[in-house]
Order: structure tokens, then sequence, then C-alpha cells
């Protein structure tokens, strides 16, 4: 069963971190009760990007809910409750490739490359991993899986 993901972002300096995610909301961010963080609510099944910056290293994950063993071990990150399967853990200059491929991909339609499967996401992060995120792979992989009239035209 797919249940949605919230995830706490912080807007004063309560925590050692700040956070900025990205994804498929299910709706309007709203504040928490105290006033030191926003809700953002994750659709449910769905791949979404955290990007945690601590006071001296940074770390950028591709996540989904975790639903059983088959998705590996369960990760509990600051700011989610919900227990999340991981596709891809970055830090260093793999963030970096992360948010230029991330910027390749939403420029045209903010929200649909997260309606995509997590197929290929986990291909993005073995791309990611492996070679960097160079924009003609990038958008070849996301014109083999994306539906017709979507497609990423190179200029």
């Amino acid at each position: 069963m797919k249940r949605n993901i919230t995830v706490l972002v912080p807007i004063k300096r309560t925590v050692s971190y700040s956070l900025f995610a990205q994804g498929l909301p299910v709706d309007v961010p709203k504040d928490s009760e105290d006033k030191t963080s926003v809700a953002f609510t994750f659709l449910g099944g769905t791949v979404f990007c955290l990007f945690y910056t601590f006071s001296n290293f940074r770390r950028a994950y591709i996540v989904t809910e975790w639903k059983n063993e088959d998705d590996g071990e369960a990760l509990h990150l600051p700011g989610v409750e919900a227990p999340l399967a991981i596709i891809l853990k970055a830090k260093g200059r793999k963030i970096d490739d992360l948010k230029h491929a991330l910027f390749i991909l939403t420029k045209r339609e903010h929200y649909y490359p997260f309606r995509l499967k997590v197929e290929f996401w986990k291909k993005l992060a073995l791309m990611i991993e492996l070679r960097g995120s160079r924009r003609e792979e990038v958008v070849w992989l996301f014109n083999k899986y994306a539906a017709k009239g979507r497609r990423i035209t190179l200029q």
C-alpha cells in the first residue's frame, strides 16, 4: 500500500542542518504547528530528492518509500518520519551532478520527471555514479522512459 511521505524542512535554526526537498507534492506545503518547519507531503510510491547541508558537509539522496525487505535496509533520515528506500546517496561532486540532472529534467515540466518509474531513477543514479550527468545522456534516458509528447530536445 502506497502512503504519502511527509518531509519537515526546517525554517528556523533549531536543528544543525538545512534541507531542500524536491518531488511530486500531494498538497501545498504547510507550516508546522510550532512554526519551526514547513511540511512537504510527497505522493506515495514516487521518487523524491533530499539535499542536506550540515555545518561541514553535505549529502543528497534520491529516495522513495520503503515497503518491505525487498527494498533493502530501511533508512531513517532527519526530518522524515517514515522509513525510506535509497536509490542514490551522493556526496561531493556527485551532489552537483544530481543537481545538474534535475535541472535538465525539470526545466520544461517541473513535476513530470517525478512521475516516472523507480526504474528510471535507478538508471539515472547509476549514470551519475559512473559517468556524471552529461546532458546528452540524461536527455536520452529521459526520452526513453517519458511518454510521447513529453520528450526533451537538445538545443
